[in-house]
Protein backbone atom coordinates (compact mmCIF):
# COMPACT_ATOMS: atom_id res chain seq x y z
CA UNK A 1 0.00 0.00 0.00
CA UNK A 2 1.78 3.58 -1.16
CA UNK A 3 2.53 5.73 1.70
CA UNK A 4 0.35 9.39 1.16
CA UNK A 5 2.20 11.94 -0.47
CA UNK A 6 1.93 13.93 2.89
CA UNK A 7 3.73 11.03 5.33
CA UNK A 8 6.35 10.49 2.75
CA UNK A 9 6.66 14.83 3.12
CA UNK A 10 7.20 13.96 6.69
CA UNK A 11 9.72 11.45 6.18
CA UNK A 12 12.25 13.49 3.51
CA UNK A 13 14.54 15.04 5.79
CA UNK A 14 15.42 18.77 5.03
CA UNK A 15 18.73 17.36 2.94
CA UNK A 16 16.65 15.74 0.87
CA UNK A 17 14.24 18.12 0.40
CA UNK A 18 17.08 20.24 -1.26
CA UNK A 19 18.63 17.39 -3.02
CA UNK A 20 20.26 19.37 -6.13
CA UNK A 21 22.57 21.05 -3.99
CA UNK A 22 25.52 22.00 -4.55
CA UNK A 23 25.30 20.15 -8.05
CA UNK A 24 22.29 23.11 -8.81
CA UNK A 25 24.81 26.11 -7.69
CA UNK A 26 27.65 24.94 -9.87
CA UNK A 27 25.55 25.07 -12.39
CA UNK A 28 24.04 29.04 -11.60
CA UNK A 29 27.54 29.79 -11.70
CA UNK A 30 28.58 27.76 -14.56
CA UNK A 31 25.75 28.62 -17.14
CA UNK A 32 25.12 31.90 -15.50
CA UNK A 33 21.47 31.08 -14.55
CA UNK A 34 19.13 33.52 -12.98
CA UNK A 35 17.35 32.86 -9.65
CA UNK A 36 16.12 28.69 -8.97
CA UNK A 37 16.14 28.19 -12.68
CA UNK A 38 19.01 25.47 -12.46
CA UNK A 39 16.74 23.74 -9.71
CA UNK A 40 14.29 23.44 -12.01
CA UNK A 41 16.39 22.43 -14.54
CA UNK A 42 16.86 19.41 -12.15
CA UNK A 43 13.42 18.35 -11.15
CA UNK A 44 12.54 18.40 -14.22
CA UNK A 45 15.88 15.71 -15.17
CA UNK A 46 14.45 13.74 -11.86
CA UNK A 47 10.74 13.44 -13.82
CA UNK A 48 12.58 12.52 -16.70
CA UNK A 49 14.75 10.27 -15.18
CA UNK A 50 11.78 8.70 -13.18
CA UNK A 51 10.16 7.83 -16.15
CA UNK A 52 13.17 6.71 -17.79
CA UNK A 53 13.31 4.11 -15.48
CA UNK A 54 9.68 2.92 -14.74
CA UNK A 55 8.09 3.41 -18.09
CA UNK A 56 11.14 3.66 -20.75
CA UNK A 57 8.61 3.76 -23.45
CA UNK A 58 6.28 6.54 -22.36
CA UNK A 59 6.47 10.28 -23.72
CA UNK A 60 7.74 12.40 -21.32
CA UNK A 61 4.26 13.87 -21.19
CA UNK A 62 3.06 10.65 -19.41
CA UNK A 63 4.79 12.09 -15.43
CA UNK A 64 2.04 13.63 -14.07
CA UNK A 65 -0.70 10.23 -15.17
CA UNK A 66 2.41 7.99 -13.35
CA UNK A 67 2.87 10.61 -10.07
CA UNK A 68 -1.38 9.90 -9.70
CA UNK A 69 -1.13 6.91 -10.79
CA UNK A 70 -3.67 6.84 -13.47
CA UNK A 71 -4.04 6.61 -17.21
CA UNK A 72 -3.27 3.78 -19.75
CA UNK A 73 0.26 4.56 -19.23
CA UNK A 74 0.04 3.69 -15.48
CA UNK A 75 -2.50 1.14 -15.78
CA UNK A 76 -0.33 -0.90 -18.37
CA UNK A 77 2.94 -0.69 -16.34
CA UNK A 78 5.14 -4.05 -15.97
CA UNK A 79 5.67 -5.13 -12.75
CA UNK A 80 8.06 -2.81 -10.47
CA UNK A 81 10.62 -4.36 -8.45
CA UNK A 82 10.42 -2.47 -4.41
CA UNK A 83 12.99 -0.33 -5.28
CA UNK A 84 10.48 0.86 -8.37
CA UNK A 85 7.91 1.74 -5.81
CA UNK A 86 10.26 3.43 -3.59
CA UNK A 87 11.01 5.72 -6.43
CA UNK A 88 7.64 6.31 -6.80
CA UNK A 89 7.09 7.39 -3.39
CA UNK A 90 9.71 9.41 -2.83
CA UNK A 91 9.19 11.03 -6.64
CA UNK A 92 5.43 11.86 -5.01
CA UNK A 93 7.03 14.04 -2.34
CA UNK A 94 9.72 15.34 -4.22
CA UNK A 95 8.23 16.35 -7.74
CA UNK A 96 4.19 17.13 -6.05
CA UNK A 97 4.02 20.31 -8.26
CA UNK A 98 4.33 18.06 -11.35
CA UNK A 99 1.16 15.80 -10.58
CA UNK A 100 -0.43 18.82 -12.30
CA UNK A 101 -0.45 18.55 -16.03
CA UNK A 102 -0.22 21.97 -17.14
CA UNK A 103 2.49 22.86 -14.58
CA UNK A 104 4.29 19.64 -15.81
CA UNK A 105 3.73 20.45 -19.65
CA UNK A 106 5.35 24.24 -19.14
CA UNK A 107 8.28 23.08 -17.25
CA UNK A 108 9.02 20.60 -19.55
CA UNK A 109 8.56 23.10 -22.50
CA UNK A 110 11.14 25.44 -21.15
CA UNK A 111 13.39 22.98 -20.13
CA UNK A 112 13.39 21.82 -23.95
CA UNK A 113 13.95 25.59 -24.93
CA UNK A 114 17.45 25.14 -23.06
CA UNK A 115 20.54 24.79 -24.85
CA UNK A 116 21.38 21.08 -25.52
CA UNK A 117 24.88 21.57 -23.71
CA UNK A 118 22.89 22.28 -20.51
CA UNK A 119 20.75 19.02 -20.39
CA UNK A 120 21.47 15.78 -19.74
CA UNK A 121 18.17 15.07 -21.80
CA UNK A 122 17.16 16.08 -24.89
CA UNK A 123 14.25 13.80 -24.96
CA UNK A 124 12.69 11.29 -22.53
CA UNK A 125 15.80 8.68 -22.86
CA UNK A 126 19.22 9.08 -20.59
CA UNK A 127 22.14 10.34 -23.17
CA UNK A 128 20.13 11.53 -25.99
CA UNK A 129 22.31 14.58 -26.28
CA UNK A 130 25.00 13.03 -27.95
CA UNK A 131 28.18 14.77 -27.85
CA UNK A 132 27.27 17.56 -26.32
CA UNK A 133 27.21 15.85 -22.79
CA UNK A 134 29.92 14.25 -21.57
CA UNK A 135 29.44 10.49 -20.22
CA UNK A 136 30.84 12.15 -17.11
CA UNK A 137 28.29 14.76 -16.75
CA UNK A 138 24.88 12.52 -17.62
CA UNK A 139 26.54 9.59 -14.85
CA UNK A 140 26.72 12.26 -12.21
CA UNK A 141 23.29 13.29 -12.89
CA UNK A 142 21.66 10.21 -13.04
CA UNK A 143 24.03 9.07 -9.74
CA UNK A 144 22.27 11.88 -8.29
CA UNK A 145 19.32 11.36 -9.15
CA UNK A 146 19.63 7.56 -8.11
CA UNK A 147 20.49 9.47 -4.78
CA UNK A 148 17.41 11.17 -4.26
CA UNK A 149 14.99 8.79 -4.99
CA UNK A 150 16.49 6.57 -2.81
Amino acid sequence: MPLSDTLIARQLSPFSLHWQEPLATQLRFQYELPGQLANRLLNVELGLFLLAELLPLAPPQALPNLLNGEGAVYGDRPVWKPRQHRYLNRARALLAPYQDRTVWLTALAKYESLPTSMRAFCDHRAGSCGSEVSRSILRNREELFRKALA
